[in-house]
């Protein structure tokens, strides 16, 4: 997964970053690195997903030209360091969360949390922080290779087709966000299927960078 986006964004929680988010939601330092690396995939996934069709990813090549032009990666530090400005992008990923996830947000962070060993309450603090960081990196992979919105509609189909050869089962996972099969409850369509997601290929690979120091 060297040459995938999803490999390139784990790239992004170096340094102090699974520190600093370890302490914006109160986890211990390994359970946010394991947590973060169960949420990744499921964060890009479902933004790639959801770019199937010419619409969609128009629609998705007008908001990271607007509002996510990567600048945010070159500021993790002082937007993880507390405060307002931590505060503000949460709220930011809050937003970013309900387009995404809609209804199923509640049956995401319940996989997340079984995945990780990490509490839902704890999870629900952590996707908002992670949200505008992946939007971030994938504007700044649209602004640095100079992409139009048929580019990154190529680029995120290749991922998804990376993502569901690599590993089916957070493919399978991905169908029932997108599909709407989730449920707040946790129980049906999303919750049924949703496994250990770090025990797939992907979720390996992303938790051997983030814990394993390979950066």
């Amino acid at each position: 997964m060297t040459d995938s986006l999803l490999a390139g964004l784990a790239q992004q929680f170096g340094g102090d970053t699974i520190g600093q988010l370890a302490g914006l939601v109160g986890a211990d330092q390994e359970s946010t690195g394991r947590a973060v690396a169960a949420a990744l995939p499921l964060l890009l996934g479902t933004v790639a997903n959801q770019a199937e069709t010419p619409e969609a990813t128009n629609s998705l090549f007008g908001v990271l030209n607007n509002d996510h032009d990567g600048s945010i990666l070159d500021n993790l530090g002082s937007m993880l360091g507390g405060g307002y400005a931590s505060r503000a992008m949460g709220s930011d990923g809050a937003r970013i969360l309900g387009h995404v996830f809609g209804n199923n947000q509640g049956a995401v962070e319940q996989s997340v949390a079984r995945s990780s060993g990490v509490d839902a309450s704890l999870i629900a603090k952590l996707l908002p922080m992670l949200a505008p960081i992946v939007m971030g990196y994938i504007g700044r992979k649209l602004q640095g290779d100079g992409l139009d919105a048929g580019g990154l509609g190529s680029v995120l189909g290749g991922e998804r087709t990376q993502m569901r050869q690599q590993d089916s089962g957070l493919g399978s996972i991905l169908d029932a966000i997108t599909g709407g099969g989730g449920s707040d409850q946790g129980g049906g369509g999303l919750m049924d299927i949703a496994g250990d997601i770090l025990s797939g290929p992907a979720g390996k690979s992303i938790l051997g960078q983030i814990l394993g120091g390979g950066r």
